[in-house]
């Protein structure tokens, strides 16, 4: 006689979001709901012991490092204590930038599942309790075990370092580049479309409580970066730049950088495009990747700059000097 299988442990971690969120009627505005929250927090999946802890209900604009710390140290204990994976629900404007910072700390072969919804939960088509009953396979699945931090949203699933929000409308909100989705969630089960490069990472010690001040300063046309000779040198930790084409600025910016640079701050130089990342090698004029590599410049790779900014955030709280800096991220590189 065959017994009955054990049923997996999940547990279930709520910042709030669209997600728990409800409409006072249709089509009227959407606030955060805390009996959308409890109704939503007890779905019910089939073989999956769901536990559910809240830890706030705000929306992404208002998450801040210490509530991703307590959402760690939740996470790390639940699976200590035998959970085979975690769920955290987020809002989805800064999801992305939440779970790339978590696969920096998350230091656990079972994965941290991140999820979330567009439209809230009183909304005729809601897609939050597909989206998290899709987490929570992902979460229970030996598929998705040294994946680290995963995003799951509209029927896939995406690696931290790679997913990026990319409508701010639409139900199907998120995509991964370079390599496209790590895995689809086909039912019950998680099927992996390929297998990705091994992670990096994680950075030692504790997420802290909040992270060194390092501004995105965007280039374009007629854009000479001016605004850097009005910065308290206090205020300014390091410096990302969200650089047109292959991560380039103007010449003219070029003096205020290298005197930054010669200062001791860091600067990354990312891209403002969506695809294909900086580069290292194409352009050598004035303001192109060559020459503000040879300033001292770091460029992001195919990181986006918002985290391009969280990475360099969280290196520099961790006390990281140049070469550390420069090596880390060195595999984003293209």
């Amino acid at each position: 006689m065959t017994g009955t299988p054990e049923a997996s442990r999940v547990a279930l971690l709520t910042l709030g979001g669209t997600i728990f969120m409800a409409q006072e009627s249709p089509g009227r505005h959407a606030r955060p709901d805390d009996d959308a929250a409890r109704r939503l927090a007890t779905t019910a999946v089939a073989g999956v012991d769901l536990t559910p802890r809240a830890i706030a209900n705000v929306s992404s604009s208002d998450v801040r490092p210490r509530h991703l710390r307590e959402v760690l140290e939740h996470a790390r204990r639940a699976v200590d204590e035998g959970a085979d994976g975690v769920v955290l629900t987020h809002g989805t404007d800064t999801l992305e930038e939440t779970a790339f910072l978590l696969n920096w700390f998350w230091d656990r072969e079972a994965p941290l599942v991140v999820t979330g919804a567009m439209r809230p939960a009183s909304a005729p088509g809601a897609d939050g309790p597909a989206n998290l009953h899709d987490a929570v396979r992902t979460a229970s699945s030996s598929a998705a075990r040294g994946l680290g931090v995963l995003v799951v949203f509209d029927g896939h699933a995406h690696l931290a370092d790679q997913v990026s929000k990319v409508s701010s409308r639409s139900v199907a909100a998120f995509a991964s580049a370079p390599s496209g989705p790590v895995g689809m969630i086909d039912g019950e089960q998680l099927r992996l479309l390929h297998s990705p490069l091994p992670r990096t990472g994680p950075l030692p010690g504790a997420l802290p409580d909040s992270l060194p001040p390092v501004p995105i300063l965007t280039a374009g046309l007629d854009e000479d970066l001016a605004l850097l000779g009005a910065l308290d040198p206090e205020h300014l930790a390091g410096l990302v730049i969200a650089g047109v084409g292959m991560g380039h600025v103007s010449p003219a910016a070029m003096p205020r950088l290298r005197r930054l640079l010669e200062a001791g701050t860091p600067v990354v130089v990312a891209t403002r495009i969506v695809s294909g990342g900086t580069s290292t090698h194409h352009y050598a004029y004035p303001g192109s990747e060559v020459d503000l590599l040879d300033a001292g410049a770091v460029m992001a790779g195919f990181l986006p700059p918002a985290k391009a900014r969280l990475l360099l955030q969280a290196l520099l709280a961790d006390g990281a000097g140049p070469e550390r800096i420069r090596a880390s991220f060195v595999p984003y590189a293209s």
